[in-house]
């Protein structure tokens, strides 16, 4: 049992409950951790093998292209394969794939196209060097499809009740897990080279699915929860998530909570990195900069854990917990303009909203994801995997192209950026405050007449 604090804080798990969240928060510290030792260094990266404020939005856009066709593949191996056979297959597939790149990043030169090449026809006509492009569109991946699997697996063993008093231990191990991977970016990052970094993480990712199947044999019985609502029915097409996306306003509503900030996130960060570009003159110095925010963002994240997530949850309800973070991303962007207005220097600017950045993802990490992968609770498999699949990373994608599509119009302008850009961000807030209200009501009728959307 834990102790009587700890008890107050996240509930009162039983020992069994303590061994199923401890395990699925080691996998997760494995992976969220690795996941921001690696994100931290995305801009920094692509800024110096791309640039980072004429192509930034762009790269964003070119990820959601492609995220379709990953998606589309995604939803049919749910079908073709079992959930921790999956996990395997995609953590073999990153953990091959930041090896090779980090290969690639310290030794640049086996990349470089030239005009003597029969591939430089082919090529020649992307901006920079390819490593650039695909480190930065892989780690997009790897935030949507791999950490989305690990979430839909947690979703698939778990009850309402257990959610809502484990969720808050299990989110607080997670980001101390993150804590430790952008500490390790901003203590290592210049020393050990970002290439270094990579093939690191590439080797980490290998751990989480041996904890995975460690929970399978130590806690068997959890895993047939969502079998039984799906038992007998037929396999379904790699389009049917699309479909159920479209055609279920609940599971609409869950989009529009889980990816909402994603918009307002992509318009601020790139208003801070503008700025950051200009200022900090090497790689490892940028990369150095976005690792304090990923330190702080996961120690917001971690403290809120400790005593906020599953207190607001248990006490003030899920429909609380999703109105309250869009209401406070509006007073944050209301802040950030008038600080602007008030005639900060771009320096004084660019930490104002390192701040920013820290409060709009530090909260969604520590009180929206929560609250979001509660709704999926009483759903079915085809929801938990497919839909979540197509939320989580087309979805995901897309809100951050629409972020992005804003980014690009206004990139060519400071000014121009920090008020139309603010101004469209209250827009979409405002608009998510009333979706999140009529989910969260939905949820809590599904909870009292004891039912599940199909």
């Amino acid at each position: 049992m834990l102790p009587k604090p700890l008890r107050i804080l996240w509930g009162d798990l039983s020992n069994e409950e303590l061994k199923k969240f401890g395990i699925l928060a080691a996998a997760m510290m494995i992976i969220l951790g690795n996941y921001w030792m690696l994100r931290t260094t995305k801009n920094a990266v692509f800024d110096m093998f791309v640039g980072y404020r004429q192509y930034q939005p762009i790269v964003k856009l070119v990820s959601l292209f492609v995220m379709i066709f990953l998606v589309l593949g995604y939803s049919k191996l749910v079908d073709l394969m079992k959930k921790q056979n999956l996990i395997f297959l995609f953590c073999g597939f990153y953990s091959l794939a930041f090896i090779s790149l980090g290969y690639a990043i310290a030794n640049p030169q086996i990349t470089t196209i030239q005009s003597t090449s029969i591939f430089y026809p082919l090529l020649s006509w992307i901006p920079g060097n390819i490593i650039g492009w695909a480190s930065y569109i892989l780690l997009e991946s790897y935030g949507s499809l791999l950490i989305a699997l690990f979430y839909a697996f947690i979703a698939s063993v778990m009850t309402t009740e257990s959610a809502k008093k484990g969720y808050g231990m299990l989110i607080f191990l997670i980001q101390l897990g993150s804590v430790t991977g952008s500490t390790i970016t901003a203590r290592y990052a210049s020393s050990w080279g970002i290439g270094n970094l990579y093939m690191l993480g590439g080797s980490i990712i290998l751990i989480a699915p041996f904890i995975i199947k460690f929970y399978t044999k130590v806690i068997p019985a959890e895993l047939t929860t969502v079998q039984k609502e799906t038992k007998g029915k037929p396999k379904t097409g790699f389009l049917e998530g699309l479909k159920i996306l479209l055609t279920r306003p609940y599971v609409v509503g869950i989009l529009v909570v889980a990816t909402t900030y994603e918009i307002i996130g992509t318009i601020v960060e790139y208003q801070m990195n503008w700025i950051a570009s200009g200022y900090y003159p090497t790689s490892g110095e940028l990369a150095t900069f976005n690792a304090y925010l990923g330190i702080g963002i996961n120690g917001l994240a971690l403290l809120f854990a400790l005593v906020g997530t599953s207190f607001f949850m248990r006490t003030l309800g899920l429909k609380f917990c999703l109105t309250t973070y869009p209401i406070v991303i509006g007073g944050i962007i209301i802040t950030t303009s008038i600080m602007y207005y008030i005639g900060m220097s771009n320096v004084q600017l660019m930490w104002t909203l390192l701040i920013a950045m820290i409060a709009i993802k530090g909260f969604n990490y520590a009180l929206n994801k929560p609250s979001s992968e509660v709704l999926y609770i009483p759903t079915t498999k085809d929801i938990k995997f497919k839909a979540k699949g197509w939320i989580d990373s087309f979805g995901g994608r897309s809100t951050k192209g629409i972020g992005s599509t804003v980014s690009n119009t206004l990139k060519y302008s400071l000014p121009a950026l920090m008020v139309y850009g603010n101004i469209i961000s209250l827009g979409f807030v405002g608009v998510w405050i009333v979706i999140a209200a009529l989910t969260g009501k939905k949820f809590q009728k599904l909870q009292d007449e004891n039912t599940f959307v199909e």
